[in-house]
């Protein structure tokens, strides 16, 4: 996505933000009954106000365990990379103490130099 299209996209009132990428990893989710539900992606990134949320993206219903999901979903971000993410604005963000800020995004996209 271009910087033009992510600032449109916050003028229109979408929540949109340009921030670093650091690292990735995937982490399984259960149910109650410790049944697999899904992966997610966390990507954790640094934002030019010194804020260093996790981004969490699900992956494909299909992709049951880490490793399958490391095959067929790898992570397509470098160290150091911009990226745009928008987010709902209805989701709930968590915060969690282990994680720090939990931001459901709808989409993690690199930014592209216009």
């Amino acid at each position: 996505m271009k910087q033009t299209e992510a600032v449109d996209n916050f003028l229109a009132g979408r929540r949109v933000v340009i921030a670093r990428f650091v690292a990735h990893r995937y982490k399984v989710v259960e149910n109650k009954a410790k049944k697999v539900v899904g992966i997610v992606n966390l990507y954790e990134v640094q934002c030019a106000d010194g804020k260093a949320p996790t981004v969490q993206t699900w992956c494909p219903r299909s992709v049951q365990t880490v490793e399958q999901a490391a095959k067929e979903c790898p992570c397509q971000f470098k160290d150091g990379q911009k990226l745009v993410i928008e987010f709902d604005l209805m989701e709930p963000n968590t915060f969690d103490a282990k994680n720090g800020v939990i931001i459901r995004a709808g989409s993690v996209l690199p930014l592209e130099q216009s």
